[in-house]
């Protein structure tokens, strides 16, 4: 009888003044089943300068034993005190440092997930190519406040507030009849909210770009230098988060994403990233939409498979002296 090998997983969670969150979070993660596979985890909360007790928190964490499938879910805390260089994509890179498992996990602090959640991911890896990107969905709670004392008896949907919305690239991909292995633009959806790949993959690229500071495209940047390296994308729609409820993008968040945009232009001279424009009216909260977001996400893709020569796209939605017709 063939013996399968136990995948060592780690889940980097950067946090930053998120400790009811966080706790939350690391709930869910105790309640962890194998569903078949064979795996150990380590989670590596990285606190990024917080004030409001988060290491406390994660120091006397423990109303719940970790119930992972290859024993205990080892927590490490790293904590990083605040400065001007801080960010997710630091406290990300921070984590990847410490990190020891063949199989990198991005979460975020504000989110729950499954109790399925890491077999799934590890479920998508084995037996297939390291050079897999899988990303998983996030379902949108809504206003309210969750069980905290029932998730300690285990995860239950019920201990939560109800879902609102699910997963913004569902339609996008529904709309493009293909999931992302068949995206030209699949990269630009790898979202450190959930998403796994091999760590050697990330470490060889040296992590995420630490000019990318305050809100959006970290993450869209080093899918992007995946994609360039050869990976491949993937989705699990099993592999399930649950967001706490949130505001959107505010006018701090919008310029924090175009002058990120910015960078992501000056460090690619390729005219696919400069299409990620399309989406600068969905995301400023002061514009008048002509698009939705999802309308962008296909324009997008379909501008994208002009330029790589796989169809024809709107007039006017290319960059300039592009050279695609």
């Amino acid at each position: 009888m063939q013996v399968r090998a136990m995948m060592r997983v780690s889940v980097v969670i950067p946090a930053y003044n998120a400790r009811d969150s966080l706790e939350l979070c690391l709930l869910s993660l105790a309640h962890q089943e194998g569903r078949g596979t064979a795996y150990t985890a380590e989670v590596i909360v990285v606190d990024d300068g917080s004030t409001d007790g988060t290491g406390t928190m994660v120091a006397e964490f423990g109303g719940v034993p970790g119930r992972g499938p290859g024993g205990d879910i080892v927590i490490r805390y790293v904590h990083e005190p605040r400065t001007p260089a801080s960010g997710r994509a630091r406290a990300r890179n921070i984590g990847l440092r410490h990190a020891t498992g063949d199989l990198v996990v991005l979460l975020d602090a504000d989110q729950m997930v499954g109790s399925a959640f890491l077999a799934e991911h590890v479920a998508s890896h084995t037996g297939q190519d390291d050079a897999l990107v899988v990303l998983g969905p996030r379902f949108q709670l809504g206003e309210g406040t969750a069980d905290r004392e029932r998730l300690r008896g285990g995860f239950s949907l019920e201990a939560l507030p109800p879902v609102v919305r699910g997963d913004e690239r569902e339609p996008v991909f529904a709309a493009l009849d293909c999931g992302p292995e068949g995206l030209e633009t699949a990269w630009h959806y790898m979202w450190t909210c959930n998403v796994s790949v091999r760590r050697s993959h990330l470490t060889a690229l040296g992590g995420f770009d630490e000019a990318f500071v305050g809100w959006g495209l970290e993450d869209s940047e080093l899918g992007y230098r995946l994609k360039r390296a050869g990976a491949r994308f993937a989705r699990n729609p099993s592999a399930v988060v649950y967001h706490e409820h949130r505001n959107g993008v505010t006018a701090r968040m919008h310029r924090e994403w175009r002058r990120n945009l910015a960078r992501f232009e000056r460090k690619h001279d390729d005219p696919v990233v400069l299409l990620q424009r399309v989406f600068d009216p969905v995301i400023d909260p002061s514009a008048e939409l002509e698009l939705t977001w999802i309308e962008s996400a296909v324009r997008f893709e379909l501008a994208a498979r002009a330029l790589r020569g796989r169809g024809r796209t709107p007039l006017g939605l290319l960059p300039e002296n592009s050279g695609a017709s």
